[in-house]
């Protein structure tokens, strides 16, 4: 959202010649967010078949934050109020376990 604000909106209204105090813009036009959620979602269709629906994305986005920060800053990022909402993304490391238990275990 920061790098939305700070780049690319300013980019967004300089090519649609555009003059709005509006936090979502878009190039083509129109003023109501849901019409660019959905522009934004056929678009995403497109580039990867598999994309359902933007719940799907922004879980997606949670898991791949929780690889890379720990639980208290995805909680903060995602906008959870608790700390269990946050939790019920965590992946099943169950595999990755296994393949750990096998690769050092002494008659693995």
């Amino acid at each position: 959202m920061y790098e939305y604000i700070l780049q690319t909106r300013k980019e967004i209204l300089e090519k649609s010649k555009e003059k709005t105090d509006k936090l979502f813009v878009s190039i083509e036009g129109g003023s109501d967010l849901t019409n660019y959620m959905t522009r934004l979602m056929v678009r995403l269709r497109k580039q990867n078949k598999l994309v359902v629906n933007a719940k799907q994305v922004r879980a997606s986005v949670i898991v791949k934050w929780l690889k890379q920060y720990n639980l208290i800053q995805v909680q903060y990022l995602a906008g959870h109020r608790y700390i269990s909402s946050t939790e019920s993304y965590r992946i099943n490391e169950m595999e990755g376990l296994t393949e750990e238990v096998n690769k050092f275990h002494p008659l693995g």
